[in-house]
């Protein structure tokens, strides 16, 4: 599970770098397609696994919308805010939003007191994060689609909330992580191919297949394959406390990358996050036990 926080940070800043002067789309299109292809592969040889009926079908529709917002959002908000902030709203946002959205989708009754004060908590520190990088206290210079950036990484936390309650639903049903997995990323490839520019397709790949490579491996294709090992080893609570410190590794890699000043209120932000994070893991551990 570390080397899944540390290879996805990595990555992350390295794209952020990379799509000031490329085409994200290209990138992400042909990392998508890669990764729908070797799922599909991987679940044709998976014996069991539960069909695709009427009802699965409408949760994979909604998979897929949710997923293309989720990552698609991801990348455009590391192209336009730091990197570090962008992660560290995916880091609070996701399991915030998954308490309530339990309480709404899987009739699981009004959350605890102590996870509405986290709610709280992390909208009052979101907050602070906004305002470091509107007032110009980020490692980035505040630009002219900086707010979009920042719009598009609270979007992507909380439409990762609810890509977990459906991919919970699909397991409850029976389906396999493979099976979900071949099957989330077609409408991420759709949006793709309406966004891309066709024609600069062929010239990307010629100049920068390196690059699109390394991004597609590090921030997509390596980290779904060690998650699931991690998800498959090791347990809930050890996760969950993993992935709470992606903020403060993705802030230490932003050190190699020339155009992010170090801000210690970007570090402030991140260290109040990940303590957030695992106070909050800590709570619904000791919850369970």
């Amino acid at each position: 599970m570390a080397l899944y926080v540390v290879v996805s940070a990595a990555g992350e800043v390295y794209a952020a770098s990379y799509f000031q002067q490329a085409d994200v789309f290209v990138a992400l299109l042909l990392s998508f397609a890669v990764v729908c292809l070797m799922f599909n592969l991987l679940a044709r040889h998976e014996e069991g696994g539960a069909t695709v009926a009427k009802p699965s079908l409408l949760v994979f529709v909604a998979l897929n919308v949710v997923t293309a917002i989720n990552w698609i959002g991801l990348f455009i908000g590391l192209k336009y805010a730091e990197p570090a902030i962008v992660v560290a709203f995916m880091v609070a946002l996701g399991p915030t939003a998954t308490v309530w959205l339990n309480a709404l989708i899987r009739r699981q009754g009004a959350p605890p007191a102590s996870d509405i004060a986290v709610s709280v908590t992390i909208a009052t520190i979101g907050s602070y994060m906004i305002w470091i990088s509107a007032s110009g206290n980020a490692g980035l210079e505040w630009g002219a689609r900086s707010s979009f950036g920042i719009v598009l990484a609270i979007v992507a936390g909380l439409s990762l909330a609810l890509t977990n309650i459906l991919v919970k639903l699909l397991f409850d049903r029976g389906f396999s992580g493979r099976q979900v997995l071949a099957h989330r990323f077609y409408g991420t490839i759709l949006l793709l191919l309406g966004l891309v520019d066709h024609s600069s397709i062929a010239p990307e790949i010629s100049q920068h297949w390196f690059a699109i490579a390394a991004i597609g491996l590090s921030t997509i294709i390596v980290p779904l394959l060690l998650i699931q090992q991690g998800i498959r080893r090791v347990e809930p609570f050890t996760v969950n406390m993993v992935l709470s410190t992606a903020p403060i590794i993705t802030f230490l890699f932003q050190y190699f990358d020339s155009r992010i000043v170090p801000s210690l209120h970007t570090f402030i932000g991140n260290a109040l996050i990940t303590a957030v994070a695992v106070g909050n893991i800590y709570l619904q551990y000791r919850r369970s036990a």
